[in-house]
């Protein structure tokens, strides 16, 4: 949703065409400037408008299960992105005003006016009722009480990392939530903080953050059922035998005349069987933007 927006707004205050009255001595560069500058707007301006119904329609579909999390600064991730729409939406009726022979009054201007006014009140509204619960909640999140937790384990003794599922792979559409997202929430944040009343500061890891990133740290039970999710979906996808390739993590060879070729390939060390439960809806509640 941003970078289109981001991308419209630099194009309009970086590189608008000059006017041939302003400057006559315009150079054949400047001419064909103004030829693909507008086209280049309306590109740009149909593909944040289909940013954001795409990113409505992820918030239509999560809204059972985001509805569940309690605010968290993951909610944040709605701020930046609607008001740099509506920046893009200004940007694009002030160059369709200056470079464009539409009249004001066009049916297409008074659309877009009233999209762009709508979506900015809403984004508005959102933004300031989603600062202040923030800064309302940020003593809470910063000072965590860690004392009667035990520290998760260190990224490398996780369930993920000791079942080699962290090289299961992350592609662009996939059924299942990342392998790093599900070790980054089994092994926690790093928070200062005390384990004892009188004992000094230190850096320990805690999985009683809120959030981790823009991401809604899942609970036990969610990332239990994920986890299960990834084991099912490896056993029933295992890995491809890859011929005339070196690029597996973690796996031993020599670099001798042999390097690319006669290499037993991908393989892990599947132990498990496959289970046959189904699983019906495997979307989790991220903030996409």
């Amino acid at each position: 949703m941003s970078a289109p927006a981001i991308s419209l707004y630099a194009l309009t205050i970086m590189a608008q065409p000059s006017f041939e009255e302003e400057h006559p001595d315009v150079t054949r560069f400047q001419r064909v400037h103004r030829m693909v500058y507008l086209p280049s707007m309306h590109v740009l301006a149909a593909l944040s408008i289909l940013g954001f119904v795409a990113s409505c329609h992820s918030l239509w579909n999560r809204w059972h299960d985001f509805r569940k999390k309690d605010f968290s600064p993951a909610h944040a991730a709605f701020c930046f992105p609607v008001l740099s729409h509506v920046n893009a939406l200004q940007a694009y009726r002030g160059a369709i005003i200056s470079f464009s022979d539409l009249p004001t009054h066009s049916w297409r201007m008074v659309v877009l006016y009233i999209y762009w006014f709508t979506v900015l009140m809403a984004g508005t509204i959102a933004t300031l009722w989603i600062t202040i619960r923030f800064l309302y909640c940020l003593p809470r999140w910063t000072n965590l009480d860690v004392m009667d937790e035990e520290e998760p384990p260190q990224p490398n003794e996780t369930v993920i990392a000791m079942r080699d599922m962290v090289t299961a792979g992350d592609v662009m559409l996939q059924p299942f939530v990342s392998p790093a997202i599900l070790q980054a929430n089994e092994t926690g944040g790093l928070v200062l903080a005390r384990i004892s009343p009188e004992g000094p500061l230190r850096y320990i890891r805690t999985r009683r953050l809120a959030a981790l990133g823009f991401e809604p740290t899942m609970n036990w039970s969610e990332m239990h059922e994920e986890r299960e999710f990834l084991l099912d979906w490896v056993g029933k996808h295992p890995p491809r035998r890859r011929h005339r390739t070196l690029s597996v993590p973690g796996l031993d060879f020599s670099y001798g005349s042999r390097l690319g070729t006669g290499n037993s390939g991908v393989y892990g060390t599947v132990d498990w069987t496959p289970g046959g439960r189904q699983r019906a809806d495997t979307g989790s509640p991220r903030l996409y933007y």
